[in-house]
Formats: C-alpha cells, structure tokens, sequence
C-alpha cells in the first residue's frame, strides 16, 4: 500500500501517523517513536486513558478517524489489523497523497533491527512471559527497549525505548502478523486452535508457526519453547532449526520444573537441567500456566546472560501487565479478580487458578464472562462451555463484537445452551449488558465469594466498580 519505504528512513526525524493509536500495541510504537524524535500523531474510534496519557506527553491525537487528518507533511501512515483496509478513510487519503503505509508489524520489525531481538509468540501466554522478561532484564540493568501487550507499571505503558541492546516484544500470531517479525531469539509459549477467523483450520495454524520458526527466526539465534505443549513440540521435532532449547514440566526437556507447588496467589518450582539442580524459584502469580511462562522467562534470561539472582528476585515479587489476574479488590468475604482469558485454555487456567483461592477461602466462586468475537463464539462454544462450568455460578453477558457483523443468529446464548445441557440453569445467568450486571451482582453473588470477570472485551469494567485494595 502507499509509496515504499524502509527502515533506513526511520534515521531521520519523520512525521509518523498511527491509525488506531489507542491500541495496546499500536500505543507502544507510538511511545518508542516519540522517544526516538519523531513526531507522533494518530487517531482511534473512541476516547480512552491510553489517548490521554498520549496527549499528555504531547502527541497530537484524534478521536475517530477521517479524511482530514492525513495531509503531504505525514511521511509514514502505520495501520493495525483491526482497521479495516478497504474503508478507512485516513487510508484511503494516505494512499491518494502516496503516502507511504505499513502496518504494525513492520514497523515493529524496523525499530527492533538495530538491536538484539527477543520475540515472545504462542496462543496464550505471551504477554505475561513478556512482562516477566521485560522486568528481569529491566532488574539487571540491561534497560531494553520493550514492546509489551499490557501496560506494565515499570515503564508507565506498554511500549518503551531503551538505551541496552535488547529489544523484547510480543510476536504476535494474529493475521499472520509475527511472519513479519524477524527475531534473533525467539520464545514460543505454546500453539492451540484461535483466529480461526482468520486462519480458517488449525493446520493453517501450525503451518504459520511452522513458517515462523523456520523462515523468520535469526540462523544464528535461538529457539526456546515448551515441551510439554504437544502441538508445538510436533512442529519443532519436524523441522531442522539450528540452536533450539526445550522446557517442559511432564515431557523430558533441556530445561525442567520439578517439585511444582501452587498456592492461592503463587507457586515455586525448582529449576533442573538434566541432574543438576540449579536453583528453586518463587513465582508471585498463581497457576500452573504461569509455571511454564516463568519456567520459559527464567531460562530465556540465564541463557541471555542475566543473573540468577536477579531472575529471582523479580519472579519472587512480580506484579503482572494489567488485566492478567488482576486483583482489582479484596476484603475478608469478597476477592475480585479481572483477566483478559478470551479463548477456552486462558479461561480454564484463569479458572483453576481461582478455583483453589474459593476453596482454600470457602467461598463461592463467581464468573462473569464476555465472549470475545462472534467468529471465536462460534467456534468455540462448546469449550466455553466446559471450561467456565468450573465456575460455581456463572454469568454471560453478550458478545463484544470488536471488528466483526454478526453474521446471524451468534450470541451469548450458544454458550448458555451448551452449559444448561451440561449442568442445568441452576446458577446460570445470562444478562444483555455489562450494566444489568452491576445491577443484579448483589443480589446474585453469596455472602463469601471470589469474583472473575473474564473476556478480551470491556467487561473490565464490572471489577472497576469495586473499590481498589
């Protein structure tokens, strides 16, 4: 799209554009090129405290898109998929003034190619084993640039530019975008079925992974991903790939968690490589799949040289990216806990994870979830289904649609149905909207309770109306 245009230009001071700036990845770039020099502008659909936060740092942002914002002294419009191409109007006036047009990935491939780049990729996971590489290398003073799918505390966003050699981001599956990236090392957290919008069948899944591996990590770099994950050990076994490093907990790998032990809130395993033992580790989040993103961020960092010491101390107190088993409140009878869990594996993990905080509380525990996407709703259903029936009650909200038209007759209530089949409509709830729930959690939730709100959506805004801890 648009006139071309390389990484090279990026030395000089340009005038970037970004349509949908307000995006998590998309405000990233936008943080980095502005510490670079560039000027930085964009636009997104709606108001929101990432466009804020932008603005105060003095980029000039708009609140939906037209026409009018793109003129001849913009020298780059950058665009995420969640744009429609074919109709953006600040696209198509880019593509008429020729204007050159690239989209996130490409980007983050540019500003990442002066550096050493570590790339996070897999279904789940990513932007937890991200946030804890970022803030291990962060720890050791190795002050990377980072590209994160949350907002981490330590920088005050999601994106970063560091002055060390390190660049870490997120390599994200998603409409193929990380065949885009190019990393030196790259960290593979496991592959399932989702964007099947997209990819249409899980073959084309694994066949883009596949691709990933084989085609855009460095020769002379490093693969390090989870064993135990049998699509991906699958892939990996089938392929020739130059210097890979395996991790797993069941599976015999490289790297291997023993003596896994899970709390409320934590866990700790002790790190072997073959018989020697090289050193217990704290995890301050809960949940086996956080066992195997520390497990993958612990040996990620030893191999890149940081000390161990250091790897310790920052599991041992890790406060995760927002929106990732987040406690959002906490007194004596009521825990709320907000995540982003939007496929069926991040909502069963999610799910166990708070199902041994309800138990060891005694309480009842509560789930309110958003499906995310009429096309994974669909998909999905069914999974959905059994997954949040570990909930004790259950409350579905309608689907947020994000970029999609319903194409017919998809709602909330495949899900209702599969469950009501299940486990019947006892402590079953479905309501329209996100307000008819706040309006009925009182008179719903039991006196001792541990309450999730689950989807990718802005279902967040239900564990928003409790008082913070």
């Amino acid at each position: 799209m648009g006139s071309f245009f390389s990484s090279d230009q990026l030395k000089q001071k340009l005038h970037v554009f970004l349509v949908g700036i307000g995006g998590i990845g998309m405000s990233a770039l936008a943080r980095i090129l502005w510490a670079r020099g560039h000027h930085v502008s964009g636009s997104d659909r709606s108001d929101s405290a990432i466009l804020q936060d932008l603005r105060q740092k003095g980029m000039e942002v708009f609140v939906g898109h037209r026409a009018a914002h793109i003129h001849e002294d913009i020298d780059l419009v950058v665009y995420t998929n969640a744009v429609s191409i074919e109709d953006n109007p600040e696209l198509i006036q880019a593509k008429q003034l020729g204007v050159p047009i690239i989209e996130r990935a490409k980007l983050l491939n540019m500003l990442a190619s002066s550096k050493y780049a570590i790339g996070v990729s897999g279904t789940h996971g990513k932007t937890t084993t991200t946030s804890m590489l970022a803030k291990i290398f962060l720890a050791a003073d190795l002050d990377p640039s980072l590209a994160v799918g949350g907002v981490l505390s330590d920088i005050g966003g999601s994106g970063y530019d560091g002055k060390g050699k390190f660049f870490i981001y997120e390599s994200c599956e998603a409409f193929e975008s990380f065949l885009k990236l190019y990393p030196d090392t790259a960290v593979i957290t496991n592959v399932d079925a989702d964007h099947l919008d997209y990819y249409k069948t899980f073959d084309n899944v694994k066949k883009a992974f596949a691709s990933y591996m084989q085609e855009n990590v460095s020769p002379y770099g490093l693969l390090v991903y989870n064993r135990d994950n049998e699509p991906l050990r699958e892939i990996v076994d089938r392929l020739r790939l130059p210097q890979v490093i395996s991790v797993g907990i069941e599976t015999p790998a490289d790297f291997v968690a023993k003596n896994v032990e899970l709390s409320e809130f934590s866990s700790r395993f002790v790190l072997m490589r073959g018989k020697e033992e090289i050193g217990t580790f704290y995890v301050n989040v809960p949940g086996l799949h956080n066992v195997y993103n520390a497990l993958l961020a612990t040996v990620t960092a030893k191999l890149h040289g940081v000390p161990q010491e250091v790897i310790y101390r920052t599991l041992s107190t890790f406060q995760n990216a927002n929106r990732r088993f987040e406690v959002k409140y906490q007194s004596e009878d009521l825990v709320v806990i907000d995540d982003y869990a939007h496929h069926p594996s991040e909502v069963m993990a999610t799910l166990k994870a708070a199902r041994r905080l309800a138990e060891k509380n005694g309480a009842e525990l509560v789930v309110v979830f958003q499906p995310h996407l009429y096309s994974r709703t669909l998909s999905f259903y069914r999974e959905f289904a059994q997954a949040l029936s570990l909930a004790d009650r259950i409350i579905l909200t309608e689907i947020y649609p994000a970029r999609e038209v319903n194409p017919g007759n998809v709602s909330s209530e495949l899900i209702y149905n599969e469950i009501v089949k299940m486990r019947g409509n006892s402590r079953l709830h479905y309501f329209e909207s996100l307000e008819q729930v706040k309006k009925a959690l009182p008179q719903i939730m039991s006196t001792q309770a541990v309450l999730v709100t689950l989807g990718a959506g802005d279902v967040w805004k239900i564990s928003n109306t409790f008082s913070v801890a």
